[in-house]
């Protein structure tokens, strides 16, 4: 996204061009525009390029940049998915039909898009907004696996905890923690977990068998697990926040 940014910032203050020789070009305003419009389309189409942050067996997660006022279509996929905002920012559904209906995403927000269903949507706000879409591998168990209760960290704490969605395939929710606050020991069943970081992290982990780990990571950053038993403590001196998706 960094190098997006950058040329969409960049290409209209291009004025000189170093040629082999070490001496300056004075462009001509016609190149300048032609120039300027190359480079807003080279950082359109990178704005559209999926990049895959994690791919194993149970699921793939990529990262999408929605440049302003461009559209971008996912069409009907045999996989489920789960799309989930980094940014706030509005978007325009446009539906098979031709249908339109506008839509403002809060950060955090999540959309699950079931095997099968197109999605388009148009970025009609000013800056760049970006997403993690999480594609399933595969299709719901006949049997999920059984939660504990007393380890479910929904209903344990669903004051930190709050449940956004859930259907046969996974359980999203967003999980928050004060700086210099733990979680309660609790336990992510299924196949895998996925954290979506919301805010920086660092952080201090502990595993059941009391053996702790660091953990530094940034906004925007994905963190992939399987089954895990452990609870974070909030080294930070801010709130983290992430959206976390458990696979079934």
């Amino acid at each position: 996204m960094a190098d997006t940014l950058i040329a969409n910032r960049r290409h209209g203050a291009i004025v000189w061009w170093p040629t082999l020789a070490g001496g300056l070009i004075v462009l001509s305003s016609v190149k300048m525009r032609l120039l300027a419009a190359l480079t807003f389309c080279c950082a359109a189409l990178s704005a559209f390029e999926d990049r895959t942050k994690v791919e194993n067996d149970v699921v793939r997660i990529v990262e999408i940049v929605s440049a302003p006022r461009t559209t971008r279509t996912m069409p009907g996929d045999e996989r489920s998915r789960v799309l989930i905002a980094l940014d706030a920012g509005n978007i325009q559904r446009i539906l098979a039909d031709g249908r339109r209906s506008r839509q403002h995403w809060g950060k955090g927000q999540a959309l699950w898009i079931r095997a099968g269903e197109s999605y388009a949507g148009e970025n009609i706000g000013s800056a760049p907004m970006r997403f993690v879409e999480i594609q399933l591998k595969k299709q719901a168990p006949a049997t999920p696996a059984a939660r504990n209760h007393d380890m479910d960290p929904v209903s344990i704490d669903s004051k930190h905890n709050v449940l956004l969605l859930e259907n046969g395939q996974v359980r999203v929710f967003r999980s928050w923690r004060e700086p210099g606050a733990t979680e309660k020991m609790h336990k992510h069943t299924g196949a895998g977990r996925v954290a979506v970081l919301l805010t920086d992290l660092e952080a201090n982990v502990r595993a059941v068998d009391g053996s702790t780990s660091a953990v530094r990571a940034s906004s925007g950053d994905v963190l992939w697990s399987g089954t895990v038993t452990h609870a974070t403590t909030n080294l930070g001196t801010k709130k983290f926040a992430m959206v976390v998706v458990e696979v079934k």
